[in-house]
């Protein structure tokens, strides 16, 4: 750069000079003096006022010995022309400063749109929510490319844009940690709601049992004992089976249901569904093993069960039958449908089911069974177990 500043510096004096020397019949010498500006703002403005004092004084050198006799001396032979020289030389060295600072300015003004844009499009990235990791490695890149003033500038500003992205991140973290709790919450109170009842129907059956057992007004048979002893059982179960869920929920929500699984047969996981007069199983042959979490998909299918043999009048049937993913469960009732809901326990239920569902890798969808009723069809991750060799 400062070569090729020398270079045009001494072009532009050897320009002007030929300039000269080419109008001088023509024109009177001092008058031509004049020619020599131009090469002084030019100078200014593409290499600075240095490279432009020097061509100054270049020029006034070069006009006194070349051109102002006695021609070949730095000598004048009319002192006026000292006056000249003077004047000349001032004038080119203020007319190449205010140049030099021209083109400061302009350089500056472009630094200052270069800035601009750059803070402009990392405005606009921080809106449309960038990362700012990218936003630094950009800004770090741009830095390194503007000159000490215009980075200082630079830098400040950016610090600035990225401190409200960081807030910005902050509050957008705070108030997704914020609905999470809501929604939680929200869970939480309508899940107690929804299992109030099942917990009071219980509880008053017992209650209304024992007391009847601890009545000496009533002249009780052991047939009426018996009776009120079933109904204290079955009610203890159930309340058994609404904490068992609760417990499991919470788990669910807390992360620490993580599955042991293992390969199971499919007669394993349904060993305990036979257990009820309403109940028909139905297993295809040779069906793959499951890798699962045994006591986790047992519930799943109990709580498909309980829920279809409470909304269903008639028989429930169990039918397991392979599928391109694996396994596939169905639960089959007779009951309302999947549009007619189930409150209570019995929704707590299918979400345990899906719950643990999830977990275990199996999928679990409720449809429409054709002729009414529901279809709960559970897929659950087979696996072919080779033959032992002979």
């Amino acid at each position: 750069m400062r070569v090729r500043a020398l270079i045009g510096s001494a072009l532009a004096v050897a320009v002007a000079t030929g300039l000269v020397y080419a109008l001088r019949p023509i024109a009177p010498i001092l008058s031509l003096g004049v020619l020599y500006t131009p090469a002084v703002l030019a100078t200014a403005v593409l290499f600075g006022i240095g490279f432009a004092l020097a061509v100054a004084v270049a020029s006034m050198l070069a006009f006194n010995v070349l051109f102002l006799a006695p021609v070949g001396t730095l000598t004048l032979a009319d002192a006026r022309n000292w006056t000249a020289l003077a004047v000349y030389a001032v004038t080119a060295v203020v007319a190449g400063e205010l140049a030099a600072r021209t083109r400061r300015r302009a350089a500056e003004a472009e630094q200052r749109e270069r800035e601009a844009a750059l803070l402009s499009d990392v405005a606009a990235e921080l809106l449309q929510a960038g990362e700012v990791s990218d936003l630094r490695e950009r800004t770090e890149r741009a830095l390194r490319d503007a000159d000490p003033p215009g980075a200082s500038r630079l830098e400040a500003a950016l610090d600035a844009l990225l401190a409200v992205a960081r807030e910005r991140d902050r509050l957008e973290a705070k108030a997704r940690e914020a609905e999470a709790l809501r929604r939680s919450d929200a869970i939480k109170t309508t899940i107690l709601q929804a299992v109030s009842h099942d917990f009071r129907t219980p509880l008053a059956t017992m209650s209304a049992a024992i007391g009847g057992l601890q009545s000496g007004e009533l002249q009780l048979t052991e047939d009426d004992r018996a009776e009120l002893l079933d109904s204290v059982g079955v009610e203890l179960a159930r309340l058994t089976r609404l904490v068992e869920n609760l417990l499991d929920l919470s788990r669910l929500q807390a992360g620490a249901a993580a599955p042991h699984a293992e390969l199971w047969a499919v007669d394993d996981v349904l060993a305990d569904v036979a257990g009820s007069e309403r109940v028909r199983v139905e297993l295809e042959d040779e069906l793959p093993a499951v890798r699962v979490d045994l006591a986790q998909i047992q519930r799943t299918v109990a709580n498909l069960l309980d829920n279809a043999l409470r909304f269903s009048a008639g028989d429930v049937v169990v039918r397991a039958s392979s599928s391109l993913d694996g396994v596939a469960v169905e639960v089959l009732d007779r009951g309302p449908g999947p549009a007619a809901g189930a409150p209570g326990g019995a929704g707590l239920g299918l979400s345990i089911a899906r719950g643990f569902a999830a977990v275990n890798g199996a999928s679990l969808v409720h449809e429409p069974r054709e002729g009414g009723g529901t279809r709960a069809r559970l897929t659950l991750p087979g696996e072919r177990v080779p033959a032992p060799v002979a």
